[in-house]
């Protein structure tokens, strides 16, 4: 990988059953605006999987991101972005604790390569992390 380049790849799942229409609403609604207000400029142009069913109170939204740059574009959201991907992922745990949250996220970056799965169950106002090691 060449010194500047960046890649970044992340998978966010949420998930909740028995969800008022409302409810579902709301959060997708807070979920899509978190991201498109993020400082982060690895967090901007995000595409969701929406797959809710108001008529069957199910919350599902799903992001797959992977981003690429040959010359990282912004270099302090390169660096930073482990560490506001964890602020992100803990602001949703907190405003919206009867979710079920999982994913995982990588960033190489200057020769250094970060990956995390983590995980928030419904009733937690937190979220979990676990860095993952190269075998």
């Amino acid at each position: 990988m060449a010194e500047n380049q960046v890649k970044i790849t992340y998978h966010i799942y949420l998930e909740a059953e028995d969800v008022s229409q409302s409810r579902i609403l709301s959060s997708t609604s807070y979920v899509k605006n978190l991201f498109k207000n993020c400082g982060n400029h690895y967090f901007q142009g995000v595409d969701f999987d929406d797959e809710s069913d108001l008529d069957d109170f199910t919350l599902r939204l799903f992001v797959e991101q992977e981003i690429l740059e040959e010359e990282c574009s912004v270099e302090a959201d390169a660096k930073d972005f482990p560490a506001d991907m964890a602020e992100f992922l803990d602001n949703i745990a907190q405003a919206h604790s009867f979710l079920d949250m999982e994913g995982d996220f990588t960033v190489e970056y200057q020769g250094e390569k970060v990956s995390f799965k983590f995980a928030s169950e419904a009733g937690a106002d937190y979220c979990d992390f676990e860095e993952i090691e190269e075998a």
